[in-house]
């Protein structure tokens, strides 16, 4: 146990120490979803020079057209991030502020739980699964907006027994503070 304590002691360190250098900043952003309507809070920070780690927690909405219902549920993901091009951003003098670059990645989210029940849902308390996107990010100019997309294929769970192939897409409006 002490063994492990000290592991993530050190890679926290390495990690706080090493972000100053990196052409990725640590951002501390809501973000306003458009595709899976909803709002979260996410924290994205450097790993590498061109690397990050985000965690998002934040409410989503499902809609049920035919019986006018809308479920709201409590989720949380966490995404690897690699911004392949923002050095080359960075060179030509590009705006990179607010990890403006294109990207690629993977996710783990889950759907805790919902926040009101439904009789058109199965009201699952439990959802999760992982992505593969490519994406890309554009903060406008000095006012700490940004525009988001990103977009791949994806597997969710109900449960261990329940494999939901489908296409993952994120896109939306974040604020920087």
């Amino acid at each position: 146990m002490k063994i492990y304590i000290l592991t993530v002691v050190l890679l926290f360190t390495f990690i706080v120490t090493n972000a100053q250098s990196k052409l990725v900043q640590s951002l501390d952003r809501v973000n306003l979803n458009v595709f899976t309507t909803g709002i979260n809070y996410s924290k994205e920070m450097p790993i590498a020079n061109k690397s990050t780690i985000e965690g998002a927690v934040g409410i989503s909405s499902t809609y049920y057209v035919d019986d006018f219902a809308l479920q709201f549920r409590a989720g949380i993901s966490v995404d690897y991030k690699f911004y392949y091009n923002i050095d080359r951003r960075n060179e030509k003098g590009k705006n990179i502020k607010g990890n403006s670059a294109s990207f690629i990645g993977a996710t783990a989210f889950s759907d805790l739980f919902p926040l009101n029940n439904l009789e058109q849902s199965s009201n699952e308390n439990f959802l999760f699964g992982g992505a593969v996107f490519w994406g890309i990010r554009q903060q406008i100019k000095e006012s700490g907006f940004q525009m988001n997309f990103l977009a791949g294929p994806s597997l969710a769970m109900k449960d261990f027994t329940g494999h939901n192939p489908s296409l993952y897409i994120r896109t939306g409006v974040s604020y920087i503070f």
